[in-house]
């Protein structure tokens, strides 16, 4: 994925599958591996997202993206303080708009961005909005195993509401 990148840098297929191999290879790095590569890949997501921004899933990698990074415990933002001058930051509220705007580019296109929409909103205190969002998700038909267990997660959650 890297050499695509490098060979066609305008080709946005490149750059959000450079991020999520990297996303995906860092993380058995070790922390420090994947607190290093995460400004790598949210570089290449925001490249995605830029080079095509009617893409619903790089602006939904991008949100996971925040999402992740919101979530990051205190032990492991300790860590990142530490290696790094300027260590990765992200909320929630950003991680909403992300997963927002892919639903906008493409209604109910992916189960998952749905049940993030309800998380980032109950990370937020926004109950009823989490309800409404997990209540379409678990409508939804499911088209995949990763489907599948974004509704068994909608429906779970949903029902501790």
């Amino acid at each position: 994925a890297r050499e695509a990148v490098d060979l066609d840098g305008d080709q946005f297929g490149a750059h959000k599958w450079y991020a999520i191999a990297l996303s995906i290879t860092s993380a058995y790095d070790g922390v420090r591996a994947a607190i290093e590569q995460s400004f790598t890949v949210r570089e290449h997501f925001e490249a995605a997202v830029r080079l095509a921004p009617a893409d619903a899933t790089s602006r939904h990698l991008l949100g996971l993206w925040f999402y992740e990074v919101a979530g990051l415990s205190w032990a492991t933002r300790k860590v990142a303080a530490a290696l790094f001058a300027t260590p990765p930051t992200g909320s929630h509220a950003e991680a909403l708009a992300h997963f927002e705007a892919a639903e906008a580019l493409s209604p109910g296109f992916y189960l998952k961005n749905q049940v993030c929409l309800a998380k980032c909103s109950l990370a937020l205190k926004d109950k009823p909005a989490a309800r409404r969002w997990l209540a379409s998700a678990a409508a939804m038909a499911p088209k995949s195993a990763d489907d599948e267990a974004s509704l068994a997660e909608a429906k779970k959650l949903l029902a501790s509401l």
